[in-house]
């Protein structure tokens, strides 16, 4: 009948299980409802107080936390209003330097008190660092 048969080589792929693999140059690991852009002015800022550049830096969303695959120590910002969220995503955060939280970024943009609490995270993981 000339049918083929045919083995999948990553069949958990079809599944969704496709590993994230962190490159050696990543110190940032940044964690959004919906992916953040490096080009964002805000985004850009924070990077800069980091002393971390764009292409030092991973956006993913929290989907994609589950598959990462980290061999460097590395420092994570979560953005989320869920608690939840957060939470089933700590676990996750691996080999951390230090993780700094804030609400998405929409909302972060508009509060001065959390931007005040991002900074200071930001800051005394530079003094660590």
């Amino acid at each position: 009948m000339g049918i083929s048969q045919w083995r999948l080589r990553r069949p958990d792929a079809l599944k969704g299980a496709v590993n994230v693999v962190v490159g050696d140059n990543v110190r940032l690991i940044v964690l959004a409802e919906t992916p953040l852009l490096a080009q964002d002015p805000f985004v850009r800022d924070v990077l800069r107080s980091a002393e971390i550049s764009p292409e030092d830096s991973l956006f993913l969303d929290f989907n994609q936390a589950a598959h990462l695959r980290v061999n460097q120590d590395s420092h994570y910002w979560l953005l989320s209003q869920n608690q939840s969220e957060i939470d089933r995503t700590l676990p996750l955060c691996l080999r951390p330097i230090s993780l700094w939280q804030s609400p998405d970024l929409t909302t972060l943009k508009q509060d001065p008190s959390a931007k005040r609490s991002l900074w200071q995270a930001i800051q005394g993981a530079l003094k660590q660092d």
